[in-house]
């Protein structure tokens, strides 16, 4: 056999073929599709700060327990302030502020009682409360923007629990 005739079938020989290609390539589709489906979906901005407004409260309650002294909430219009009771006056902690396109509206109430938080922000007294204790205000803050509602609520035992509303 020539030189040149075993060089063909050599040349022949090396590479993929057509279906060993698409198939390698039909694998990769099948697995980009599957993490594709499985990312997680974008919440919803007024969620995710719901979810947060109710980790730090949570996060009150656990340090008026631990550090034995009266944590409080004050809300504002655009966001809150965390505060703490030490020598007679309630003395800021950390300001928080709703990070969302616009101000959300913000409904609270206490024993089935709506709360003027206009007048509370200029009370400069929480009014949402943890003891030493960890016990805290029962209370219930319905968040709103858009068409979208979230819903914080609080037991009197310092639970706190956060759920979308419909």
């Amino acid at each position: 056999m020539p030189i040149s005739q075993a060089g063909r079938i050599k040349a022949r020989q090396s590479g993929f073929t057509l279906v060993e290609v698409l198939a390698v390539l039909f694998i990769i589709g099948m697995m980009a599709g599957a993490v594709v489906m499985n990312m997680p979906k974008a919440k919803d901005p007024l969620q995710a700060e719901g979810e947060l407004f109710a980790a730090r409260m949570g996060l009150a309650a656990q340090s008026a327990l631990v550090g034995q002294q009266s944590i409080g909430v004050i809300l504002q219009e655009d966001g809150y302030e965390i505060v703490r009771y030490n020598d007679d006056i309630w003395e800021t902690v950390d300001v928080f502020s709703f990070a969302l396109d616009s101000k959300p509206f913000l409904e609270l109430t206490q024993n089935a009682a709506k709360i003027n938080l206009e007048a509370a922000e200029k009370s400069g007294v929480p009014v949402i409360r943890f003891d030493t204790t960890g016990l805290g205000t029962p209370f219930e803050l319905k968040l709103q923007s858009g068409t979208s509602t979230y819903l914080v609520s609080g037991s009197g035992d310092g639970k706190i629990n956060a759920e979308p509303q419909k």
